[in-house]
């Protein structure tokens, strides 16, 4: 991309995010928008670590890229996986990394973790991504490996879900355990905790100091793509010399941008052929009033990866059976995603149709200004197939039910049976996640086909799956439209009576 394109683009987003702060009246929306604000202005005026990464970032060098020589691995990796590895410890400011589903992405960043540690013990490592569950995934299985690493995993909010072994409030726990083992004079230490725990508690500055510390001394912090825009890094000895970005591609422009001006290095991680940002209607609505604004239809990322010839691609899945991952490679990478797994299973692929007893979504509901979208056909069918799977299959087998709107998701999980076996979301809600059956609800049996039409989104619905595939639609409609009509073939069908 020419600087002219990118200043331009950057002015897009300024001016999205500017509207957006002016209407929201969620505080935590606004401070978002105002940090991401302030990264594009760091951009603009290239108050960045390493402005040889951020050229790079805008315009891909051409050039062949040197891998690291490196004989021995921590994992058994294939060879796309070392390659990937090799590749992200050479000298390049910028490395890309493409992981189709199920291709060992966790791995290869645990990996490149441990290889970079061991190569300088001393380097400052971030790990984010767009999602708190990627970043939790990646530092476990870090940790997994290597229990001398010191990891800080920093959350976004009190009250996030995200506490585990690696916040501050866990390593200040270890560390009074430890502490009061081992100080003898029981007075000394009582006032040592006394004074902790009340700078934990009482104290935001304090803690925000204690947090920042732990953060500093970490070989490896963990923090979403937002938390990194909220951490004040004022010195060069407080930034990183590697940020490795998973799920890059599903991250806003500026969420890439927050890691990247703190950084020495980048790797990106992510798939161009699975979701992108999505934006909500509101959003929709900013970009549409303002002129020139194409933020919803340029991915400056996507762009990215499908020019950059340099981008490491892993082409070996291991989650899904061969039926299952023959079908997702046809259908999606040209048939050059390899079956490592390399296991048929029995009926992994069915479509149940059904006789609609209506025109789903009925047409009441289509005429209001936002239509709820479900079908109550499919979610008895649905509720059915669970509890049958639930049943008769493995009792250890996992169930994830998707839908592509927020509507039938609803209607599905006051219809289905209440387990910890069984997760029901849309398709947003499962990228990063898998599943041993998925069970996937078209809902429509009429009109548009604009979720379901849609490469990216069917992609991840269905690439979940390690084992079973139910597909649950009406034969008729899903017939009319390129891509379920492809999928369709290659099922064995089932007439739900």
């Amino acid at each position: 991309m020419n600087r002219e394109l990118w200043i331009d683009h950057l002015r897009s987003w300024k001016a999205f995010l500017n509207e957006r702060i002016s209407l929201t009246e969620d505080e935590g929306e606004r401070i978002k928008c105002e940090r991401q604000i302030k990264t594009i202005e760091r951009v603009r005026c290239g108050a960045v670590l390493n402005p040889s990464l951020l050229s790079e970032f805008i315009s891909p060098s051409t050039d062949e890229s040197e891998e690291t020589v490196c004989e021995k691995f921590y994992f058994d990796l294939n060879d796309s996986q070392k390659k990937a590895v090799r590749l992200s410890l050479g000298e390049n400011n910028l490395s890309l990394i493409q992981g189709p589903p199920g291709t060992g992405k966790t791995q290869v960043i645990a990996e490149m973790c441990l290889r970079l540690l061991s190569m300088n013990p001393g380097l400052r490592i971030l790990v984010c991504s767009e999602t708190h569950v990627a970043v939790n995934n990646l530092l476990s299985r870090i940790a997994q490996y290597s229990k001398g690493i010191r990891i800080v995993r920093i959350r976004d909010k009190e009250n996030d879900e995200a506490v585990d072994e690696f916040s501050p409030e866990t390593i200040i726990d270890s560390y009074l355990e430890w502490a009061s083992e081992s100080i003898q004079n029981k007075d000394a230490y009582n006032i040592i905790e006394q004074e902790i725990k009340e700078s934990i508690s009482n104290d935001q500055r304090k803690k925000n100091q204690i947090e920042k510390a732990l953060a500093l001394s970490a070989n490896i912090v963990g923090m979403t793509c937002n938390r990194v825009a909220a951490y004040d890094f004022r010195d060069r000895t407080e930034v990183f010399d590697v940020a490795i970005i998973d799920e890059v591609c599903k991250a806003t422009l500026p969420e890439i941008l927050s890691p990247l001006v703190i950084s020495k290095k980048a790797v990106l991680l992510g798939d161009p052929k699975q979701l992108p940002p999505v934006f909500c209607s509101e959003e929709q609505e900013i970009i549409r009033s303002i002129q020139n604004c194409n933020l919803n239809r340029f991915m400056y990322i996507d762009s990215l990866f499908n020019e950059c010839k340099k981008a490491s691609v892993l082409d070996t899945q291991y989650r899904m059976s061969n039926q299952i991952g023959g079908m997702i490679s046809d259908l999606f990478y040209n048939g050059s995603l390899k079956n490592g797994r390399n296991e048929d299973v029995e009926d992994g692929l069915t479509w149940i149709t059904y006789e609609p007893s209506n025109d789903w979504p009925i047409s009441t509901e289509e005429l209001s200004d936002r239509p709820k979208i479900y079908n109550d056909d499919e979610c008895r069918i649905v509720a059915d197939l669970v509890k049958q799977i639930i049943s008769e299959g493995n009792p250890n087998a996992t169930v994830a039910v998707i839908a592509p709107y927020r509507a039938q998701i609803s209607s599905l999980r006051k219809a289905c049976i209440n387990s910890d076996r069984v997760k029901i979301d849309t398709v947003d809600g499962f990228q990063g996640k898998e599943s041993d059956v998925v069970i996937f609800s078209v809902t429509r049996t009429k009109g548009s086909y604009r979720f379901l039409a849609d490469d990216r989104r069917v992609n991840v619905a269905l690439s979940r799956a390690r084992d079973k595939i139910f597909i649950v639609g009406n034969r008729e409609y899903s017939e009319r439209e390129p891509l379920l009509k492809t999928i369709l073939k290659k099922c064995r069908i089932i007439e739900w009576k």
